[in-house]
């Protein structure tokens, strides 16, 4: 293969030129208008001085400038790094400087991160997209697509060359670039549309953010490949997806958890016509069977499924007739994805048997960016090592039981506690810490922090909620803080979580 992920636009246009492609609120492009697009940008990206393995950043709600980037980098032979726009200017810069990403383009929305990284971040080229929300058509971005040539370009790629540099959250505080290259996508779309049913006809929503592998590669770019219309939201909001669906005729929406919970209380509460819907897909989190039986009693097909940023995503789909007998289970895995279960001493576990959930296929990202260390670690003898507990079935159905070293998802969003506690122990107040995830009514769960204060030290929830704030990205920051006279700790001294989980975990926190 010679022809990487940017070649798609090129052979979609051949093929299915006058058909719609891209929805953006009241901006829509045919297949020859979206790869001319593509073809401009990458252009005017070569003209400024980008070439192939050089990193794009960008800070951008979706829209078809996310996806005119994704598409214009890889024919070039650069790499694209979407970065989460959630996170504050220290965080964004670490991961500026980790990539090297020396050209940069952002959303009006962001343009007080924008700011603030430019007093501590050289770029060489710096593009304003307009507002995402009214599909400013006078941006900047406009300007230097229509002065540049329209011209056919794709650059010479090897399948094991980087497309995409996707940022996942570290377990040690600092953040690893998952290296997933131009096979990686080809692969999970093969596995992603032999799965699910996306053809010519079908009609996607963009609505989960595109910075993370979900919002890209679940169903937008398996689409796009096929040759359906994605429709894209710049942000989650449960009525205007139902809004969108019955206008668009939309036929495929995947959304996390939390976001199939509000959509369901919207449902509950006004009727929209959801008959050009197909199937709906859910992921990221464990979701609970009351949606996914909500879903089922309405003849509307729901799929479960299990990814990671390294598998590019895909390693497993729970099939819609399996929802109820397999319950729990996040399905077996896609056909070249192998799974294993092994103990702490790398043997294989037999059925039933939890143990860590090893992955390997031809989706598997190449490593992480600038760390042969890590790479070499959680890639060793050819598997990627999730860290994830489960085990499988006797049928081969796999079940995730415990995630990746205390990881919290809420609302879709990946949270160590281990980055929360470094940034809390800077408080001058604080002896220990210890963060836990506990149920939230919106979010399914949110981190809490255990603290042990210092003698004669004082500080209240609210000063330690404000003193995060500073540092973390919001849905990072503490929502509950529990004060306690000491941790719970194993003979070697080690906090145990999993007594401060039963003290604090049947806590549900209300919705604000």
């Amino acid at each position: 293969m010679d022809q990487g992920l940017g070649y798609w636009t090129t052979k979609r246009e051949m093929i299915s030129g006058n058909r719609l492609a891209i929805v953006n609120r009241h901006r829509r492009f045919t297949y020859k208008e979206f790869n001319r697009r593509c073809n401009r940008l990458a252009n005017a990206l070569r003209d400024s001085g980008v070439r192939p393995g050089d990193r794009v950043s960008s800070l951008l709600q979706n829209g078809n400038e996310q996806l005119e980037l994704i598409f214009a980098v890889a024919k070039l032979g650069a790499i694209f790094l979407p970065i989460n726009f959630r996170l504050t200017v220290p965080e964004i810069e670490y991961i500026i400087q980790d990539s090297g990403a020396r050209t940069f383009f952002y959303h009006a929305e962001f343009a007080h991160l924008t700011e603030g990284l430019q007093k501590v971040v050289h770029f060489d080229t710096v593009v304003y997209c307009g507002r995402s929300s009214t599909c400013d058509d006078d941006a900047e971005y406009e300007g230097l697509l229509a002065a540049a040539s329209d011209e056919e370009i794709n650059a010479t790629v090897n399948p094991d060359d980087v497309a995409l540099l996707m940022y996942t959250s570290g377990t040690t505080g600092r953040p690893k670039g998952a290296m997933l290259t131009h096979a990686n996508h080809a692969w999970n779309v093969f596995h992603t549309t032999q799965r699910l049913p996306i053809q010519a006809d079908t009609v996607a929503l963009g609505v989960a953010p595109m910075f993370h592998i979900g919002g890209t590669s679940v169903t937008v770019l398996p689409t796009l490949f096929q040759g359906g219309t994605v429709v894209t939201l710049p942000e989650f909001d449960a009525v205007k997806v139902l809004e969108a669906t019955e206008q668009e005729k939309i036929t495929a929406l995947f959304c996390v958890p939390s976001m199939w919970q509000m959509i369901v209380e919207e449902l509950e509460n006004k009727k929209y016509d959801l008959g050009s819907v197909e199937f709906l897909m859910t992921g990221a989190a464990p979701t609970p069977m009351s949606i996914l039986k909500y879903f089922q009693s309405r003849d509307l097909p729901i799929y479960e499924g299990f990814g990671m940023t390294e598998l590019a995503p895909l390693v497993s789909i729970l099939d819609k007739w399996d929802c109820e007998r397999k319950n729990g289970s996040v399905g077996y895995p896609a056909f070249h994805v192998d799974v294993r279960i092994i103990d702490d001493s790398g043997q294989d576990m037999p059925a039933t048997e939890i143990g860590e959930i090893l992955c390997r296929g031809p989706n598997m990202m190449k490593g992480y960016w600038n760390k042969p260390e890590a790479t070499a670690e959680a890639l060793r003898g050819g598997w990627y090592h999730s860290g994830d507990l489960g085990y499988l079935d006797d049928e081969g159905y796999l079940y995730v039981v415990d995630r990746k070293k205390d990881m919290i998802i809420s609302g879709g969003e990946n949270v160590y506690p281990a980055e929360l506690e470094q940034a809390i122990y800077g408080h001058e107040a604080v002896a220990e810490v210890a963060v836990i995830g506990i149920p939230h009514e919106k979010w399914q769960e949110v981190p809490a922090a255990c603290i042990v204060l210092k003698e004669g030290a004082s500080l209240t929830e609210n000063e330690l909620i404000e003193f995060c704030n500073e540092c973390l990205a919001r849905f990072k920051v503490p929502k509950t803080v529990f004060f306690m006279d000491e941790l719970p700790k194993s003979g070697a001294g080690k906090i145990l979580k999993t007594e401060l989980r039963k003290i604090h975990g049947g806590i549900t926190v209300a919705a604000k």
